[in-house]
């Protein structure tokens, strides 16, 4: 049996203790009580991050491997690879290779795949941000079976979808897909607070990238961001690199949902954790400012557009503490538990529990240096 001591990030508090661990498995975690000092390392359970383009130079379609590995590396051990629009059957066999691959992975071979992410095709063209809109589609369940395949089989691996509820066909979209077990996130969308109430009643459970492609809140309409705040049906998503969303808007957020309402996601783009300053994708070529990667602007008078994060979860983790826009403990709670709970599996990762995956980071210090990533018990730093 392994053993380490150090402040454990328990029930949204760092308590002194001793964690236990063996095969794969957390065995026991003794706690001693509170501590308020530095000496001892932090240690947290395994980030997990639901939203995911790329990361380390590496992106779901050319290496799922070498992104594990990465992210494992940068303390996420769990992710869902979150793919962009595509036309629903290339988007079908994309994802079937993709799952393919996924099952072929080694146990051990970095953080853990927690099923894909589709971050559309039917999401609303006049929110679409960065997303290509050439490649939006009309909902219709025949363009969903292409993508899904057989409605009783594995569904390719797709675990999240995010699609905008106002648009014509997405209210059967949210009912096939919550009956197949693939969860439903609103985002891209221009939907009004009474059209996401009817997506929630209809089993829809998530809100892509809060504040993000979606309608600004308004004292006559809130929106889709005002019910993400107000009601607790939706696991809120939101993006911790201070440039996509302020740092008011983050201590809003957190007024309204509390640390276990949100859910600190990274939207990471391939060029992340490379230290490149441009980095080319998809054919496209991407400029990093400040943390976030940006389409360079086209002609004159023209300005960048923001097009997703470069850093990871951790990175933001550290940026959002030392601005003092989160406590420590609410930035763990947001990159830990909060996210392990919308995807449902609490109890597998995102704690440090007797029975759970002994999946953990070690972080030292006031900069939460990283000392140590284990992913079932083994170290992968």
């Amino acid at each position: 049996m392994n053993t380490l001591r150090g402040r454990l990030f328990v029930d949204g508090k760092l308590l002194t203790g001793t964690l236990a661990w063996s095969a794969g498995r957390i065995v026991r975690v003794d706690l001693e009580g509170e501590i308020g000092g530095a000496d001892l390392p932090v240690i947290a359970p395994g980030f997990v991050d639901l939203h995911i383009h790329g990361f380390g130079g590496f992106d779901p379609l050319t290496d799922i491997s070498g992104m594990a590995r990465a992210l494992a590396r940068a303390g996420t051990t769990a992710f869902q690879p979150t793919l962009f629009p595509n036309a629903p059957a290339e988007l079908g066999r994309q994802c079937a290779a993709l799952e393919s691959r996924i099952q072929a992975l080694e146990p051990g071979h970095g953080a853990r795949v927690t099923g894909l992410h589709l971050e559309g095709p039917f999401v609303n063209p006049e929110a679409a941000g960065a997303l290509p809109k050439e490649h939006l589609h009309v909902p219709s369940k025949a363009a969903l079976k292409e993508i899904i395949g057989s409605t009783f089989g594995n569904k390719r691996g797709i675990g999240t979808m995010t699609l905008a509820p106002e648009l014509p066909g997405s209210a059967d979209l949210v009912k096939e897909l919550v009956r197949c077990g693939i969860r439903v996130s609103l985002g891209h969308s221009r939907a009004t607070a009474a059209e996401a109430r009817a997506a929630a009643r209809a089993g829809a459970s998530g809100a892509t990238h809060l504040f993000n492609a979606m309608q600004p809140l308004h004292h006559r309409e809130v929106g889709l961001a005002g019910f993400a705040l107000t009601d607790a049906a939706l696991h809120a998503e939101i993006i911790g690199d201070l440039v996509h969303v302020g740092s008011d808007a983050i201590e809003l957020a957190l007024r309204a949902r509390l640390p276990r309402g949100l859910c600190l996601v990274s939207d990471a783009l391939r060029g992340a954790g490379t230290g490149c300053d441009v980095f080319e994708w998809h054919g496209r070529d991407h400029a990093v400012d400040g943390g976030a990667a940006y389409y360079p602007a086209r002609g004159e008078g023209q300005a960048a557009r923001l097009a997703g994060s470069a850093m990871s979860q951790l990175e933001m983790v550290r940026r959002l503490t030392s601005a003092g826009v989160l406590g420590l403990p609410e930035a763990l709670t947001m990159a830990t538990e909060s996210p392990a709970r919308a995807l449902g599996l609490e109890r597998e990762i995102g704690a440090l529990k007797a029975g759970m995956a002994a999946d953990f980071v070690v972080l030292r210090g006031k900069e939460l240096q990283l000392e140590a990533v284990c992913v079932a018990g083994e170290n992968v730093v």
